[in-house]
């Protein structure tokens, strides 16, 4: 468990730090420690984002975390949203604190990109500005419309084929014997589909008073006691059976969750393609079965 006294020393360093680096121009809190919604809690992490003229020496060297704390584990990674890459710092005591990097020259990009607007809309601090060029960005943050996650509707025909494509290929790799593979795409790609049309399905309903999170951050919350239900039918252990079952069910739950977003949103549901990858799967199955 990690406090809040903990992280505010911290931050309180980091600010120490900042402010006497001429490379660090700016920097802004996001996430749980920024939201009034769905606000922190002991298990949250610290996001941080900085805007520097050279982000390539927070990247190479781990050396200047020693001013902020004693990392124990640090390792870097692409950002989430913004195209860009942030180093993940464990320091002792367990603070866990992304440092997000982009350089200054691409706040104007930044400032036009929806996915990165609504990440601020949800919540940000500004710890440090030297330039008073983080106005902008959050000004736009706090004028943008709620994310409704609404798509084109030929995105989602496309994203129904896509589901219904990899369906096929997950039973192909069962058929060949490849388990892991075949679970992997059951239980990773095909729920990413599966996710997004629930998200979707969430936010065509009417008067729905409900706010979807990027990934899978609060499922439990938005998705429902009814769909949690549900998930448990859809993941298998590594077993032959177990996996087919719960390849069958996840192209259900799918069918029902994606049919009913078409419906709403008045869009011909594309029957043929899930008709036809249903119809390959089961006879796939069935022919196992008879071996």
């Amino acid at each position: 468990m990690m406090s809040q006294v903990a992280f505010d020393e911290l931050i309180d360093k980091f600010v120490r730090y900042a402010e006497k680096n001429e490379n660090i121009r700016a920097a802004f809190i996001v996430g749980s420690r920024a939201r009034e919604k769905m606000p922190a809690d002991e298990w949250a992490d610290l996001d941080l984002v900085l805007f520097t003229e050279n982000p390539e020496p927070f990247l190479n060297d781990k050396k200047w975390l020693s001013h902020i704390g004693r990392p124990v584990i640090t390792f870097l990674e692409k950002t989430a949203v913004g195209e860009s890459t942030e180093r993940r710092v464990l320091f002792e005591g367990g603070l866990d604190v992304d440092f997000a990097l982009f350089p200054v020259t691409t706040l104007s990009r930044m400032e036009k990109n929806t996915e990165v607007l609504h990440v601020l809309a949800k919540g940000v601090k500004v710890v440090v500005d030297k330039d008073d060029i983080t106005r902008s960005i959050i000004q736009k943050a706090k004028a943008l419309p709620p994310d409704n996650q609404r798509v084109a509707h030929r995105d989602i025909e496309n994203h129904i084929h896509d589901f219904w494509y990899h369906a096929y290929l997950a039973t192909k790799k069962l058929r060949r014997g490849e388990l892991l593979d075949g679970k992997s795409i059951c239980d990773g790609y095909m729920k990413d589909c599966l996710i997004r049309m629930m998200k979707l399905e969430v936010n065509t309903q009417e008067s729905a008073d409900i706010q979807v999170w990027h990934g899978y951050r609060f499922f439990e919350n938005w998705a429902g006691s009814n769909a949690c239900e549900q998930f448990k039918r859809l993941y298998a252990r590594y077993e032959q059976e177990e996996t087919w079952e719960a390849l069958n069910n996840t192209m259900i739950f799918f069918h029902k969750i994606s049919t009913n977003v078409c419906r709403r949103l008045n869009i011909d549901y594309p029957d043929e393609a899930a008709e036809y990858a249903m119809n390959l799967v089961n006879r796939l199955n069935d022919s196992r079965a008879d071996t």
